[in-house]
């Protein structure tokens, strides 16, 4: 028989081979011929009962066995050498073709067959892998490796009637057909089963719980549907479950939280729903989780912090919802997170700068807002990073790892600024400075009476309110002597619960409450934990008890511990000018919402500095009353278009201003709550010219330069 060899420097030789294992007693048990080679040993023959041609050589050629032969051997490799630590370990380049011979079942001492990465195909005529019914015979096999082949077939009944010393199976790769046969539970002794890359169907079997002994189970890319077998939760020895691309469906087993030996769980790419259960954060052992490409939902669990080992964790592609967990931050291992096509929100954590053997963070394609953590530049090891589509705003970092990221990272982020490598708009320095005080403007500073008389209609509005008289005492006395305690608050609110929650500012939670003589009160609880929380207690205290006002909502009381400081007002029923506003409940016409602007200015005309500062504004620097005026022309706007300056219309440079300075002098119907024109049909000529006047003054007041408003 010929046998042609070609060498060359850069690839392995390559034997063009037929293998004939003849009538034998010899201990070699194998024949082989082959023209002349140079400078490579052949391959390896003559130990006992052994065939083995590996990754030194690149074989071709049919594997053909005379009866009877070879019965003394043990291991036939013509694959790939597999490490028993692995499911699938290296690969061959051999190439082998033909049919599996049947009379492999002579080979009665036989161990190991290992012909894997090669090109057989099964020639049976009702398309069953008949060859494995042959292998019954061979009692004493521990593994069989015939993965990556062309088999293209069904699995035989009898494949339950191998040996029961069989410890490892790989028939992956090969274009198997039909269903999971239910008789493989028979193989009692499986400790590695793996059929990737089939076309199975069907579900799998409750005989899989017969596999007591199983550690790996591997059936990725393959049809199989139905809910995940609770039989999974029985096996003491699991580590490894692969069902990656399937079609699985239904909520994953909460007793899965119970096989603690679970390393390894894929489950990405199915049709699993529900959420993830809670039990599965007792698997504190688990290295790689991923369920990515499923219908999971549901908050994005808390739980994920448990996984204290975890290398690998992939969410993606789901509909989790909420805030990012701050809890990931433990998780100093984790080498790889991907929470990428979910719906969550809130910030990114900054906790994340703890991940310090992250290499890929992919955040992508959520509703995230806030600024992008700056202590991120300390992950020294991440690579790639994406949290493209989103929301976020402010400077991206530009230290450590993000020198190296590109445009990609950031795209569709329209609040972006930073670096021009980024491909966002540079940080003007007005931005950056605003950004490093934390400034928020919310409350009025002090007076600002040139705004209402720059029009004339509000003049006259305004002297005729002048001439009324203030009832101050009805509406405001001092803070009575008397202080309630803590549990007359926490019984007021039922316990602060979230029903009564009114709404949050920077320093404090406002609650809804009801005292013991039945009298409904605003209670404002300040979070004291906050740095400047405790200077703002005393500065409304201070203002509170000195000024009288028909506006200013009465205090009753306070309460003030070493651990916790609260204000208890007088509960306004009516809501606030948002719920006013943005509630279908309600109209407020012209008329109604320049009275509330009127009241607003009277406000800021009667306030003093010494009383009004912000607490927040007034330690971050200079004070000006320019300021006051900027959220006053802002508030105008919003109040009489009935649209937010955050509002998702404004893209692309465009912001509330400048919208409503396109729209004047002419077109101003197009930018003015459609509520108005609607109540009326069509605004009268006057009800223009009195719009017009207002948004002029709005614009006046929130002039770019501050000396200008």
């Amino acid at each position: 028989m010929e046998t042609v060899v070609r060498q060359h420097v850069y690839q392995k030789p390559k034997l063009n081979m037929r293998i004939l294992l003849a009538k034998s007693n010899t201990n070699t048990k194998s024949t082989y011929q082959r023209s002349r080679r140079s400078g490579n040993s052949s391959p390896r023959r003559g130990a006992a009962g052994l065939l083995r041609i590996g990754w030194a050589w690149s074989a071709a050629g049919d594997l053909a066995m005379c009866a009877g032969g070879g019965r003394r051997m043990k291991n036939l490799a013509v694959g790939c050498q597999r490490s028993s630590n692995t499911v699938i370990g290296g690969r061959s380049t051999n190439q082998f073709t033909g049919a599996i011979p049947q009379s492999l079942g002579h080979l009665g001492l036989l161990e190991i067959l290992a012909l894997d990465r090669n090109n057989f195909v099964s020639r049976s005529s009702t398309l069953e892998l008949s060859f494995l019914t042959s292998l019954t015979s061979c009692r004493k096999l521990r593994a069989l490796a015939l993965d990556y082949n062309r088999l293209n077939g069904f699995l035989p009944v009898s494949i339950g009637n191998l040996s029961t010393s069989l410890k490892k199976l790989w028939l992956g790769g090969n274009g198997i057909m039909g269903t999971f046969p239910r008789e493989i539970g028979n193989l009692s002794s499986l400790f590695v089963l793996s059929l990737p890359g089939n076309n199975l169907t069907g579900s799998i079997p409750t005989t899989i719980a017969h596999l007591q002994k199983l550690q790996a189970l591997d059936l990725s890319d393959n049809q199989i549907r139905g809910p995940i077998p609770t039989e999974f939760c029985h096996l003491p020895n699991f580590d490894r479950l692969f069902l990656r691309r399937n079609q699985f469906s239904g909520p994953m087993p909460a007793c899965l939280g119970n096989v603690s030996s679970l390393r390894y769980m894929y489950l990405g790419g199915n049709k699993l729903s529900s959420s993830i259960p809670e039990s599965l954060w007792n698997l504190k052992d688990l290295l790689e989780f991923d369920v990515s490409s499923n219908s999971l939902s549901g908050d994005l669990p808390y739980g994920l912090g448990s996984l204290r080992v975890a290398l690998r964790i992939d969410l993606s592609v789901n509909q989790f919802s909420g805030n990012i967990s701050p809890t990931i931050g433990v998780l100093q291992n984790l080498v790889y997170l991907s929470l990428a096509h979910n719906t969550l929100n809130g910030n990114i954590p900054e906790t994340f700068r703890s991940l310090i053997s992250l290499v890929t963070l992919d955040l992508s394609h959520n509703n995230l807002s806030g600024v992008i953590p700056k202590s991120l530049e300390a992950l020294s090891n991440l690579i790639y990073f994406n949290i493209s589509f989103n929301e976020l705003s402010g400077e991206i970092p530009s230290g450590g790892s993000f020198k190296n990221f590109s445009s990609q990272s950031f795209a569709s982020n329209e609040a972006l600024c930073g670096l021009t490598q980024f491909g966002v708009p540079q940080c003007h320095a007005v931005y950056q400075s605003r950004t490093a005080k934390r400034i928020v403007i919310i409350s009025v500073l002090s007076a600002i009476s040139f705004t209402v008389l720059v029009m004339g209609v509000l003049f006259v509005l305004i002297r005729r309110r002048k001439t009324r008289k203030v009832p101050t005492e009805k509406y405001l006395q001092p803070l009575v002597h008397r202080r309630i305690t803590y549990h007359e608050i926490f019984e007021a609110t039922n316990g602060f619960v979230e029903s009564n929650l009114i709404g949050s500012e920077s320093f404090g939670s406002v609650y809804k409450g009801v005292m013991s003589d039945g009298m409904v009160v605003a209670i404002k609880v300040f979070k004291l934990h906050l740095e400047k929380a405790l200077r703002s207690f005393e500065i409304e205290c201070e203002v509170l008890r000195n000024i009288r006002h028909r506006n200013l909502t009465k205090v009753i009381t306070s309460c003030s511990n070493l651990d916790f400081r609260a204000l208890v007002m007088e509960y306004m029923r009516n809501g606030s000018l948002e719920d006013l506003l943005y509630s279908h409940d309600h109209y407020l016409g012209i008329k109604q919402r320049l009275d509330i602007m009127i009241d607003v200015a009277y406000n800021i005309i009667y306030f003093v500095p010494d009383y009004m500062l912000d607490v927040e504004y007034g330690l971050g620097g200079l004070v000006s009353t320019s300021s006051d005026v900027y959220s006053y022309g802002i508030m105008l706007m919003e109040t009489f278009t009935r649209t937010k300056p955050a509002d998702e219309i404004f893209a692309g440079g465009m912001t509330l201003r400048l919208w409503v300075k396109e729209s004047l002098p002419n077109e101003i119907t197009k930018v003015v709550d459609m509520d108005l024109i609607r109540q009326g049909e069509e605004l009268l000529t006057r009800d223009v010219q009195c719009l017009t006047a207002i948004m002029e003054l709005a614009l006046e007041c929130t002039k770019e330069s501050a000396e200008e408003r």
